[in-house]
């Protein structure tokens, strides 16, 4: 677990292995306690218990749930978030919690990222967010989210206009799915940052204690930047459904071609088909089979009529 606690003047950061030795500290700076990892459920049960968090809130913290929300109880508020992590071009949603009391924080992540480092930096850097109270904190700390979303919607933007460009050169079933998956993971995004969206505006309402009438600013911004997140989400997807439409007017497009092709082919076989036919049948008098120059004839009536259908198409404009 990594503490830090700070004020103006200065910053104090270590590892500890006990919580009381963030539960007893009696220090007057704000503190931060993190806790990466949520196997250990006894030691964030009892965190809990001896902070007086509701029960509800450690189950929160602990269970599989993972809509993002905020509850007042009065002496602290529980915001729960999600983070989204892109790993191999795969989406690993994290489920990150904070508990903010008057002076001090607790964030709970699911395993370790690199989300809060900055946060950390500014701190030991001495920046404005030393001076301020542990609601700046949490803003920074959701503000942090919210840029890494931004980030993400960045490289997803890149991925589509790539398959875009794949698409308009060679449509195949491998850009069919991938652009399918692009639009779920749109959709998993959009799915996260409605309830996000409630998140911080809610925050920004002035209706918590424990948040600084100055502080609700900040948390207005976040709410604009979740709405400008949707916005390209919404625009990625309408980007991805019209992929997909002229993917299928691609393949339409191909198999008409083929369909030409194969029609324009039997057109040109058929009279010669009808002539295969005539002089194939077995009637004993057919006069031109006694013709020294039939078989010839045949092959020049037949070469004529070829040229002359495909003559014929190429004006059209059929070849």
């Amino acid at each position: 677990m990594l503490y830090i606690k700070y004020d103006t003047n200065s910053m104090d950061k270590r590892n500890i292995e006990n919580i009381e030795d963030f539960t007893n500290d009696k220090d007057d700076r704000i503190k931060w306690l993190q806790i990466v990892g949520l196997g250990n459920t006894d030691l964030i049960k009892d965190l809990c218990n001896k902070l007086g968090v509701h029960s509800l809130v450690s189950d929160d913290i602990l269970g599989d749930n993972q809509r993002p929300k905020i509850d007042d109880y009065e002496d602290y508020i529980y915001i729960k978030s999600q983070n989204i992590i892109l790993n191999n071009n795969d989406l690993s949603i994290q489920k990150v919690s904070f508990i903010l009391f008057m002076d001090k924080m607790i964030s709970f992540e699911e395993y370790e990222t690199d989300v809060f480092i900055s946060i950390e930096d500014k701190l030991q850097d001495g920046t404005i967010l030393r001076k301020n109270g542990a609601d700046d904190l949490l803003y920074a700390l959701l503000n942090s989210i919210v840029e890494n979303y931004f980030d993400l919607i960045e490289m997803l933007g890149d991925k589509i206009d790539e398959l875009e460009d794949e698409l308009l050169q060679d449509p195949n079933k491998k850009i069919l799915e991938k652009i399918y998956y692009v639009k779920r993971e749109l959709i998993t995004i959009r799915n996260i940052m409605w309830p996000m969206r409630e998140v911080a505006s809610n925050l920004s309402k002035n209706e918590y204690d424990l948040i600084n009438g100055r502080t609700i600013y900040y948390f207005r911004d976040i709410a604009d930047d979740i709405i400008q997140i949707i916005d390209i989400v919404e625009n990625y997807r309408e980007i991805c459904s019209g992929m997909l439409d002229t993917y299928l007017s691609s393949i339409g497009n191909k198999t008409n071609d083929v369909m030409k092709v194969l029609t324009i082919f039997t057109t040109i076989f058929t009279p010669l088909t009808f002539l295969a036919g005539i002089y194939g049948m077995n009637f004993k008098y057919l006069p031109e089979l006694e013709w020294k120059y039939g078989y010839l004839s045949f092959w020049l009536i037949s070469i004529g009529i070829i040229l002359l259908m495909f003559k014929y198409f190429k004006k059209k404009g059929w070849l």
